[in-house]
């Protein structure tokens, strides 16, 4: 669940395979769970019902809440109401939680307050005190007041030590907000989305008066898991991965598949808690759909966020530049350090080189046809075509070729230019990709591109982190590599990973863009 890269000095986290630590408070008791698994633990609820909340909740056309984020309402509106996750996992597994929670937010007609991204090295999913400490600890804001000058390992070393965390190495991530990767616009026109500043309860209090422990009167002790009401806040902290899936049809029953519970969303909008806060958005299929029009509002978003960081998609262009430009080569993406992908890389490779083939034969045959005669211009037949070209590439693959040598070769169609992105570290020298070096040499990386000396190399060193000052071209270089494989002709990515689904996307939505653009002006 994790998309490591080398660049990232990743170490892996796999939180499945460790013990289920023990929690300071006791499991809530099943035998008070409601049918809609929500249990409250004080003595009176309140269960009046805004029917109001949700008018035109499925229409594109419903009344778009203020989303000028920019802006601090100089008023709190007492009646808004919000919900909140925790992100985990790597940053490719972040993207798909938030647009979960971007989708559940539009449902429900609630503020999205959005957790920062988390890029570089990455924690799994655990259980939802866990994870919070986690994100407290990944703050970027330092409180001067706390005790070591404001040092958050030294504030939570208490919580630290009862979950067995160590200090995160502030020099092996960073977290930015989302808006400042991906572009959120379309997100922003249809759901009111907020940045988490802190990730600490009392930021909720300070900034929205969302308060928890204190429920008529009486003190709420907190619970490890389950789902039960505190104060304004309505918690669904689980105990598994896969906790609550939520439909957007009410039934009598769902399909759950690997889910331990099932919720809707005509329940959730009864909700009168000001705040509904999830440990976890977590899966492609934790928002299973069935409306048409929630499909259309999920496609579209999704389709909608694409990078906009300026200086990644300034140096990609670049980049692509120096490679003849969008169109000229194919984009590869291979995954390959770590878990199941390490064992799967020669198959993964041998599946590759196979579409490679099966891609260039086809382009070529459809280059090269010709309707009336079977000729191929330049004379000769097309046999003795083909074993010219043969002995040429035989020729060609026993040379080492530069990037301007392959450049000139492939506007002659005698080679195949491929940009291939990657997390390996040096993949030149493992054997394991000599099936692609072998047979298509003008094959190139991000290493043989990015010079450490050249301009763009300085542009991207010139990004900092506001929190620790130090550069984040290592936590923007994956990005990078993305954008470039998403502009070939042609893309394949690694099976199951879910960075190659979202470099799948970006070479969609580009050369659907690009199309469409070509039309308009014809």
């Amino acid at each position: 669940s994790v998309e490591p890269s080398w660049r990232w000095e990743y170490n892996d986290h796999i939180e499945a395979s460790r013990p289920t630590p023990p929690y300071h408070s006791p499991q809530p008791p099943s035998d008070n769970l409601f049918k809609n698994n929500i249990i409250t633990t004080s003595t009176t609820t309140t269960t009046t019902t805004n029917t109001n909340t949700n008018t035109n909740i499925n229409s594109f056309n419903n009344d778009i809440i203020n989303n000028d984020n920019d802006i601090e309402r100089s008023v709190l509106d007492p009646n808004e109401k919000f919900i909140t996750f925790f992100t985990h996992s790597g940053f490719q597994n972040q993207l798909i939680q938030v647009e979960n929670g971007i989708l559940l937010a539009w449902y429900l007609n609630r503020t999205l307050i959005l957790p920062r991204a988390l890029l570089g090295e990455a924690f799994g999913w655990s259980y939802f005190g866990k994870l919070h400490l986690e994100h407290m600890l990944h703050d970027p804001i330092r409180d001067e007041s706390m005790p070591g000058n404001g040092d958050s390992c030294e504030f939570y070393a208490e919580e630290r030590s009862f979950w067995g965390l160590q200090c995160p190495d502030r020099s092996r991530y960073a977290v930015i907000p989302f808006d400042e990767i991906f572009d959120l616009s379309w997100a922003k026109q249809h759901v009111r989305i907020v940045l988490r500043e802190r990730s600490d309860f009392e930021w909720l209090d300070e900034k929205y008066n969302i308060k928890r422990h204190y429920q008529n009167g009486n003190t709420i002790q907190d619970q490890a898991n389950g789902s039960y009401v505190d104060g304004d806040i309505l918690f669904f902290k689980g105990d598994t991965r896969y906790d609550w899936r939520i439909f957007d049809t009410p039934r009598k029953t769902h399909r759950l598949g690997k889910y331990a519970n099932g919720l809707d969303i005509y329940q959730l909008r009864k909700r009168e808690e000001k705040l509904i806060h999830f440990s976890s958005l977590f899966g492609t299929g934790k928002l299973p759909i069935r409306r048409p029009e929630h499909y259309t509002f999920l496609h579209t978003l999704q389709r909608s966020i694409i990078y906009r960081h300026p200086v990644v998609l300034n140096v990609a262009d670049q980049i692509i530049h120096s490679l003849g430009g969008t169109g000229n080569f194919i984009g590869l993406h291979v995954r390959s350090s770590d878990g199941w992908f390490v064992k799967a890389l020669p198959e993964n490779i041998y599946n590759i080189v196979l579409q490679i083939n099966k891609e260039v034969e086809a382009r070529s045959l459809s280059e090269n046809m010709i309707i009336n005669n079977n000729l191929i211009p330049g004379g000769g037949s097309p046999i003795e075509q083909e074993e010219e070209e043969k002995i040429e590439k035989q020729l060609l693959l026993q040379q080492k070729l530069d990037l301007q040598q392959c450049l000139d070769l492939a506007k002659q169609k005698k080679v195949t230019l491929i940009y291939m992105a990657t997390d390996a570290r040096s993949p030149r020298h493992s054997s394991a990709f000599d099936p692609i070096w072998s047979q298509y040499p003008c094959t190139f990386t991000m290493d043989d591109l990015l010079i450490p000396s050249s301009p763009i190399w300085k542009e991207l060193d010139g990004v900092m982190d506001q929190s620790t000052g130090q550069s984040m071209r290592k936590f923007l270089l994956p990005l990078v590599d993305a954008t470039i494989a998403s502009r070939g002709w042609f893309f394949i990515g690694s099976k199951g990973s879910t960075f190659s689904g979202y470099i799948y996307r970006l070479h969609d939505v580009f050369w659907s863009n690009a199309r469409l653009e070509q039309r308009i002006q014809s």
